[in-house]
């Protein structure tokens, strides 16, 4: 597997060279991205025990959960839930998930990713935008819970760089997806690396991309699309290693930023 830490701060040194007068920016996907999805889940899930007055998911941790939050039915099967409480479930998990994400506590990043945030939001003229399938009527909330986490980092998620999915539109997310990167291209930013966990985005993106500018990073961690169809150009990986921002091999100074040990602890394998 590619270093794609090591990419991004080649590919961000030799961009700031070509187009060191403009506005960058790098947009981050949220879900699966900068927030681990398996804590939310999990955090819904032991809701239903205290809910049902059950023990079903009592001794579950969040290393059992290795499934999109879109499966979670197989895992209700695995624990021989009885059907009509497993229909039940069913029927409010994605209504709980969307109440969920009002909660900071419910919900953690990925270990090392603020710092990386921090570390681009400390250099000239560099922005880091959001865009996610998330809908619009989650703004507040996410919001709420990003700059909750970020304040530990000394990190801020603005609103106006916080691209979200319309409460018209349709569920089609790849399209989301590409329409985030033209909106910050209207509003003045040269966007040069888009980081998401989901292949079909990521396909999206570059489709979106024709001269290729963009850097694409596939965060190896959950997802529901197909593998095959992330862009031959892309990179992948899953630890966010801000050791490659700050040593000074790839040419960048380095700022008033926190080292860590680059290792995730959720994720070991190695990228």
């Amino acid at each position: 597997m590619k270093r794609w830490m090591n990419n991004l701060a080649l590919h961000y040194k030799e961009v700031r060279e070509r187009h060191g007068d403009k506005n960058l920016l790098i947009a981050f996907d949220i879900d699966g991205t900068i927030l681990d999805m398996r804590h939310m889940i999990l955090y819904v899930l032991k809701s239903f025990d205290k809910e049902l007055g059950t023990q079903y998911f009592q001794g579950l941790t969040f290393h059992d959960i290795d499934f999109h939050e879109d499966h979670v039915s197989g895992l209700l099967e695995r624990l021989s839930i009885p059907s009509p409480k497993r229909e039940a479930m069913l029927a409010l998990f994605e209504e709980r998930l969307t109440s969920a994400t009002a909660f900071p506590e419910s919900q953690r990043p990925f270990h090392g990713v603020l710092d990386v945030v921090r570390w681009f939001q400390g250099q000239p003229n560099t922005f880091v935008g959001l865009n996610t399938g998330r809908p619009e009527s989650l703004r507040a909330n996410t919001l709420k819970t990003l700059n909750t986490w970020g304040r530990w980092h000394h990190v801020v998620f603005q609103d106006e760089l916080l691209f979200m999915r319309s409460a018209n539109e349709n569920e089609n997310i790849p399209g989301t997806k590409a329409a985030g990167i033209h909106y910050f291209e209207k509003c003045g930013y040269h966007t040069f690396a888009f980081v998401d966990n989901e292949p079909e985005n990521l396909m999206a993106v570059g489709a979106a991309d024709p001269e290729g500018e963009i850097l694409l990073l596939h965060a190896d961690t959950i997802f529901k699309s197909n593998l095959s169809i992330v862009p031959k150009h892309a990179v992948q990986g899953r630890i966010y290693d801000l050791r490659e921002f700050v040593s000074g091999r790839n040419g960048l100074k380095p700022r008033d930023v926190n080292d860590d040990n680059g290792h995730d602890a959720l994720f070991p394998k190695s990228a």
